[in-house]
């Protein structure tokens, strides 16, 4: 009797496993051959399992035949560098016993794997070679979900499997477990090759960002250290928070980070110190797309260029040895639906690595302070000093421009206000493009400098691509007209106040009395502020509690083109309040540039000329919400003219030709059938890519429901629901989200309703992507629009 041990990633594809070792058990059982057993023996886990990497699979230690489930999670998060450590250290001790390496352990492809295989690994794998092309496209895991489609395949590679596993017992020379592990820990059997491939990964990647290194400095937020050079951030911690407002340079100081990195040599003292953390690879990772990354797709995502050499599991390895950091950029700019599960990612990366640094990026508003206890330490960007705003400002004018890159910098060493503003890189470089791009005689007025500073620093909400739309929380948007008037409110109401901090409390309430004065009905003050973090860099959170203007001159900017849209009376008394020189002088020149032909918006985008339309040009009709057709005449009518102007098309009555002519319809968002009683089936709808709503009224007929399944449709309303069961054929539409049920009599009500029934029948079968059903109870007001 001879044992064998699985080694895979326990706690992922737990069934589709125990259904390909049912099947394997049923092999080994029938043949003729030697007889095996599985070990089943527990794992012991370490004390503190969540800091540790994987325990070791069950039996490796003594079995006779391990079979390795490989796939990229596998040599990524799975129990990979355990077993093969084990694996190793046994085929050493056999070989030094009889003088030949015995053949322990069989891998076997459970996904398709796009990195190299590590060397111990592609050298233990005798079975690829000559199987299905199913099971090298497909992997076993495929294979046993599909396993009345692929049988063939599946039998083949089952057969050969147990063909392997005998041959290896039948050899004679079989490894000794490991029963006395006094001689340490075993060797990191699946990292002999990664040096070669760090090397390579390090010439095809470069700084994230190729900026100048202009200095800066930093301070941590204890005080303890005061301020430090930019280039002293790695000796501030291991788990870092670098927070600053929009446009401070965040992306700047981690490429300085990913280039020291890249700076350091190897095997040297020298190297090894300049070297952040002694780390010589960089994981400078952004967040922009809405995620981060998986392990198995770094190398990809960073450096294309080497993916296909990748050793696989090379990335984690680095993480866990210490010998990598993570630096995550653009996390503010996760949608706010997306965000908690991009740190909830990002958090367990650095629970299963804790030897990995990794430096955070953010405004300090979006952070999830709880969940990060004292692990991490907060690091402040401070504003660039005159000194790096020279710096920087040299680089920008060293194509030439040397000449006005001198003019500015003497200007900005005149007006603290100005100089104030241009502390942020994003700023400095806005500034230097509005003196650029003036082109009237003498120097660009001083509240267009500031203008184009503060615009700088505000993210403008981007069109989300197309495709399917995205599921919205509504009301998350807040227009910009109240965010400016939100934040120019809060400057004048904390103009007495710190502007390094102010209680959070004190801000709510700001916002409360003052910032929404003008916005009508506006939202709470709390989801405000989070708006203005999220939007600006005029304002951010650097701590738990508090919130903050990035500069005193920012501050000044945003008062006091408040206080020039204000009535004189109020202006006058908050000014007697707490004014000061510099507010009251900007103050009037922005009452002065109200009156001439500058743009009164906060916000530029350039220095165009503002846009004036002739009086006389009349505005457009708005679109009819839908287009009612009732027979084939009307329909090619419509198609005819480039279709529904609402985007919503009505068919009453027997309408033939749908087949045809709805592909013509373009930008068809919603489709009405009604009164159609001998219509049996759908028309077809893959020619209308575009369509993501429909709706069928009173067709008992319909019963086929074929058409669904390759189209775009979403929401589907039956309307009446004869109160049957729902079709079976509604469990395999790929894109349907939500079906509507109207019952055919309904009490009628003051109000419309909806409540959530189970599928009639049980629960959905495993697999099914079944959608969200609602009767819905119309009340005395329903309309005949569609409503989804």
């Amino acid at each position: 009797m001879y044992r064998y041990a699985v080694s895979y990633l326990r706690g992922r594809d737990e069934a589709w496993v125990a259904r390909f070792l049912y099947e394997l058990r049923r092999r080994l059982d029938a043949s003729k051959g030697p007889q095996f057993t599985r070990v089943l023996a527990p794992a012991p886990q370490p004390p503190d399992a969540r800091h540790s990497p994987p325990a070791e699979s069950p039996g490796v230690a003594a079995a006779d035949v391990v079979l390795a489930l490989c796939s990229p999670a596998y040599f990524s998060e799975g129990p990979a560098d355990q077993d093969w450590a084990v694996l190793a250290h046994r085929q050493t001790l056999g070989q030094a016993r009889t003088g030949t390496a015995p053949r322990t352990a069989l891998p076997l492809l459970w996904e398709p794997i796009p990195q190299r295989l590590p060397e111990p690994v592609a050298a233990a794998d005798v079975l690829t070679a000559g199987q299905p092309p199913e099971y090298r496209s497909l992997g076993l895991a495929l294979l046993t979900m599909q396993a009345p489609r692929y049988r063939g395949a599946l039998d083949e590679v089952l057969s050969a499997i147990v063909a392997h596993m005998n041959e290896a017992v039948r050899s004679g020379t079989t490894a000794p477990p490991l029963a006395d592990r006094s001689a340490g820990e075993p060797p990191r059997a699946l990292a002999v090759d990664d040096g070669v491939f760090t090397e390579e990964f390090r010439k095809h990647l470069a700084p994230a960002v190729p900026a100048p290194r202009i200095p800066r400095t930093l301070v941590a937020d204890d005080g303890a250290d005061g301020t430090v050079p930019a280039e002293l951030l790695p000796e501030l911690g291991r788990r870092l928070l670098l927070v600053g407002p929009l446009g401070a340079g965040h992306s700047t100081e981690l490429a300085r980070l990913a280039g020291q990195a890249l700076d350091a040599l190897p095997h040297t003292p020298a190297g090894s110190a300049r070297a952040p953390w002694g780390c010589r690879i960089p994981f400078v990772l952004s967040a922009r797309s809405g995620a981060l990354p998986d392990l198995d797709g770094l190398v990809p995502a960073l450096a294309p260029g080497a993916a296909p050499r990748e050793p696989a599991g090379w990335a984690a390895r680095q993480l866990r040895a210490g010998h990598a950091f993570v630096a995550v950029d653009d996390l503010d700019a996760v949608p706010s639906r997306n965000r908690t599960a991009v740190w909830e990612s990002l958090l367990r990366l650095l629970r299963t690595h804790p030897q990995a640094p990794c430096v955070i990026a953010t405004n300090g508003a979006t952070v999830p302070w709880d969940r990060l206890g004292s692990e991490f330490r907060t690091v402040r960007l401070r504003a660039l000093a005159p000194a790096g705003v020279r710096a920087l400002l040299d680089s920008l004018g060293a194509g030439g421009e040397q000449r006005t890159a001198r003019a500015l910098t003497r200007r900005l060493d005149e007006d603290p206000v100005l100089s104030g503003v241009a502390g942020r890189p994003a700023a400095a470089a806005a500034i230097w493009r509005a003196s650029r791009a003036h082109a009237l005689p003498g120097p660009p007025p001083r509240h267009q400098l500031l203008r184009a500073g503060i615009s700088a620093g505000w993210r403008r909400a981007r069109p989300e691509p197309g495709g399917v739309p995205p599921v919205r929380e509504d009301g998350a948007a807040v227009p910009d007209s109240v965010l400016r008037t939100a934040c120019g409110g809060l400057a004048v109401a904390t103009l007495d106040m710190d502007g390094a901090r102010i209680p959070l409390r004190t801000a709510l309430d700001a916002l409360r009395e003052r910032g929404t004065r003008a916005a009508g009905a506006a939202p709470a003050p709390e989801r405000l502020l989070a708006a203005l973090a999220d939007r600006t860099g005029t304002l951010y959170q650097p701590g738990p509690d508090t919130v903050a203007f990035s500069d005193p001159a920012v501050r000044t900017f945003l008062a006091a083109h408040h206080l020039a849209g204000a009535e004189h009376a109020d202006a006058a008394r908050l000014l007697a309040r707490s004014g000061s020189p510099e507010l009251e002088e900007l103050l009037g020149e922005l009452r002065a540039a109200r009156t001439g032909t500058e743009p009164r918006g906060l916000l530029t985008s350039g220095h165009r000329p503002p846009r004036r339309l002739p009086a006389a040009r009349p505005a457009r009709p708005a679109p009819a919400r839908r287009a009612l057709v009732r027979s084939t005449g009307e329909l090619r009518a419509l198609a005819a003219s480039g279709g529904p102007g609402g985007h919503e098309l009505w068919c009453e009555g027997t309408v033939e030709g749908l087949d045809e002519l709805l592909p013509r319809l373009r930008g068809l968002r919603a489709l009405v059938l009604a009164d159609d009683p001998a219509r049996t089936a759908l028309p077809p709808l893959d020619g209308c890519p575009s369509l993501r709503a429909l709706r069928v009224v009173r067709c008992p007929a319909l019963t086929d429901w074929t058409a669904l399944a390759s189209s775009t449709v979403m929401f589907l309303t039956l309307e009446p629901w004869p109160d049957e069961p729902i079709p079976e054929a509604l469990d395999d539409m790929p894109w349907l989200s939500q079906v509507d049920l109207v019952p055919a009599e309904a009490r009628p009500t003051a109000r419309a309703g909806a409540h959530t029934v189970p599928r009639p029948g049980g629960t959905p079968r495993p697999g099914a992507g079944f959608p969200g059903v609602r009767v819905v109870r119309p009340g005395r007001s329903r309309g005949g629009n569609l409503q989804h």
